[in-house]
């Protein structure tokens, strides 16, 4: 008898405790968007989906969709440029200390980087920097087992981070590569 009393309530406590826990909404991620002249390219094919987005005690992000049927979360992480800002030009080092910071302690796993080439920046993403970080994620950070970290840098906009979580590599990992691009100088700002 208490179990069926006792089980209603666990189960709305724990429906209830993570919706308190969301930070970020698909609006605020629009805003910093804007002020960072970034575009959102959102996969319209194989049924990705909005995911809440948690407070994360290793690191926060903005923004977060996923896919069941690919197997793969994608996370945005915007940093709109700000004047004085301690790494505002120096993307190398936020984009580096997110890798070690993201990757786990582990000593059996390393972290692989390369930079992006600098046609694929500009022609692609209308970039003036990039480096992609592939890495095990720390298991509190998410519970997948690789990650490709995207930090993509444009001057006198900002900083963006586009984080891939898979358990398998896939070719659809290779279809979501350009997941955000900087608007072309000409087209301005626009204002979400």
């Amino acid at each position: 008898m208490s179990h069926r009393i006792i089980l209603p309530f666990a189960f709305f406590f724990l429906a209830y405790a993570p919706s308190r826990a969301q930070i970020r909404t698909g609006d605020e991620f629009a805003r910093l968007l804007g002020q960072a002249g970034i575009e959102f390219i959102e996969p319209v094919e194989a049924n990705y989906k909005q995911t809440p987005v948690w407070k994360n005690p290793i690191q926060s992000y903005d923004y977060a969709i996923r896919s069941r049927k690919e197997g793969i979360e994608i996370r945005y992480l915007i940093r709109p440029y700000e004047l004085g800002a301690p790494t505002a030009d120096a993307p190398h080092v936020e984009a580096s200390r997110l890798a070690m910071h993201l990757a786990t302690n582990d000593q059996d796993y390393r972290i692989a980087a390369r930079e992006i080439d600098p046609e694929i920046l500009s022609d692609g993403f209308h970039a003036d920097w990039g480096m992609q970080f592939f890495f095990r994620p720390k298991a509190s950070f998410a519970r997948w087992n690789h990650c490709e970290l995207l930090a993509l840098h444009k001057d006198g906009r900002g900083t963006a981070f586009v984080i891939f979580l898979f358990d398998e590599p896939s070719r659809e990992l290779g279809l979501r590569f350009y997941a955000l691009q900087f608007r072309e100088e000409g087209l301005g700002k626009v204002d979400w």
